[in-house]
């Protein structure tokens, strides 16, 4: 199952994550994460502590972002 944007939630840093998409609430800044159990750090753009999270939850190689979740690619 892929978790769309609709489906995001908020983390703080500081918390341990996995693989996924983490955008900075204050400046929007986006950071990918691709290994799991990592320790979510401020971000370095602005400081802010607050990301909303798109868990890259796929099984599907060629969708690789929240954005192709929703429009998956077609399948050839």
């Amino acid at each position: 199952m892929v978790k769309t944007m609709s489906e995001q939630k908020r983390v703080k840093a500081g918390e341990k994550v996995g693989p996924g998409k983490y955008v900075c609430v204050d400046c929007g800044k986006t950071y990918e994460m691709t290994d799991a159990e990592q320790d979510l750090r401020h971000c370095p753009a602005c400081a802010c502590e607050m990301y909303d999270c798109f868990p890259i939850t796929h099984i599907r190689d060629d969708v690789k972002t929240p954005e192709d979740a929703t429009h998956p690619p077609k399948r050839s």
